[in-house]
């Protein structure tokens, strides 16, 4: 398992990441000979339906072998979906073996149906330490803009290396100043709204790093949602509060919140809402693409300033400079890593 470090994360985070594959698997284990279940049964079992697309994926590309019940997974609507271990024939066979008949390439949920699952449900228990870290986020930060700003992205040579890149920016010049990177095993699979869970060990390390060699920025643009997140704890927030550093979140999809894009024009920004507070706003960039980019704030800073700092590094790319920079960094360490 992965471990955070205590000294540098609030007192409430999970001291290690579940191995949610191997939760996976165990709960896989459960449905019976004779029995079907899906994607999202499955996922809600682990304690969010959002994972059922992480799940879909896991069963398509998870080592297989004759042992293994994955073929006992089926959509939501009882077709028998894709299968690792064959064609969808064999899948076929393999459950009729086991008194499940699929005539027109579906299965009878109401009959076959298992969704009984036992465990522990360890995503609901992280979702949990995020609304704790929720509750430790500030909004009011810096009113000047910084002397000094960073971008932090990570990118993934292989399915199992994270190559994480800082990269500092002077705010009146955009000059880049200094950069680090560093790879690293990753722990935590990929599943909408805990990315954090992914990419912070990479994250914190780079920020040590980073104030090690006395290159720490003022502010930290981070790849990824802050506050504009179901939870209001995206990546930018999990960061800003651990490291208590002011922290925007910026992103190329919208995970939560209300805006109205439609003739939405270079340069424009509109507030992304819900339940008429601001909490972020999509801002397209002048030149580049047609598509937004949603800025919010993770931590110590407010919305106002998080787009004043995302606008002053844009400049020919989608994404602001230091993110943009970060990206291409991280990208090219990873070539010698994978």
């Amino acid at each position: 398992m992965s471990r955070f470090s205590d000294a540098q994360l609030p007192e409430k985070l999970p001291g290690e990441l579940p191995d949610v594959e191997r939760h996976l698997r165990r709960l896989l284990d459960q449905v019976p000979p004779g029995r079907v279940t899906t994607c999202g049964a499955l996922a809600a079992a682990l304690g969010d339906p959002i994972a059922a697309r992480w799940v879909g994926h896991f069963l398509l590309y998870h080592d297989h072998g004759d042992a293994c019940a994955c073929h006992r997974v089926v959509l939501s609507d009882g077709r028998l979906g894709n299968y690792l271990g064959g064609d969808l024939a064999q899948k076929a066979r393999r459950l009729a073996i086991e008194g499940i008949k699929s005539p027109g390439g579906a299965v009878d949920l109401e009959r076959f149906r298992f969704d009984r699952f036992r465990g522990d449900r360890p995503l609901k228990h992280l979702r949990k330490w995020q609304e704790s870290v929720a509750a430790a986020v500030r909004l009011r930060g810096p009113q000047r803009a910084p002397a000094l700003a960073a971008g932090v992205d990570v990118s993934y040579p292989s399915p199992d290396r994270g190559v994480g890149a800082y990269v500092l920016v002077e705010y009146s010049s955009g000059r880049l100043l200094w950069h680090t990177t560093l790879a690293a095993k990753i722990e935590f699979p990929y599943i909408s709204t805990y990315l954090g869970f992914r990419e912070l060990p990479i994250h914190l390390r780079l920020i040590e790093a980073a104030r090690s060699a006395g290159r720490l920025a003022d502010v930290l643009l981070v790849d990824g949602s802050g506050i504009l997140h179901p939870r209001h704890a995206g990546i930018a927030t999990q960061l800003g509060v651990a490291v208590g550093m002011p922290t925007i979140g910026v992103s190329k999809k919208l995970l939560h919140g209300e805006v109205n894009l439609e003739g939405l024009g270079p340069a424009e920004s509109r507030p992304v809402t819900e339940n008429d507070r601001v909490l972020g706003v999509a801002l397209r960039p002048a030149a580049g693409s047609r598509r937004p980019i949603f800025v919010c704030p993770g931590h110590r800073i407010s919305v106002a300033m998080a787009e004043r700092v995302a606008r002053r590094f844009l400049s020919g790319h989608r994404l602001p400079n230091p993110l943009f920079w970060a990206d291409r960094i991280s990208r090219m360490a990873g070539r010698g890593t994978g």
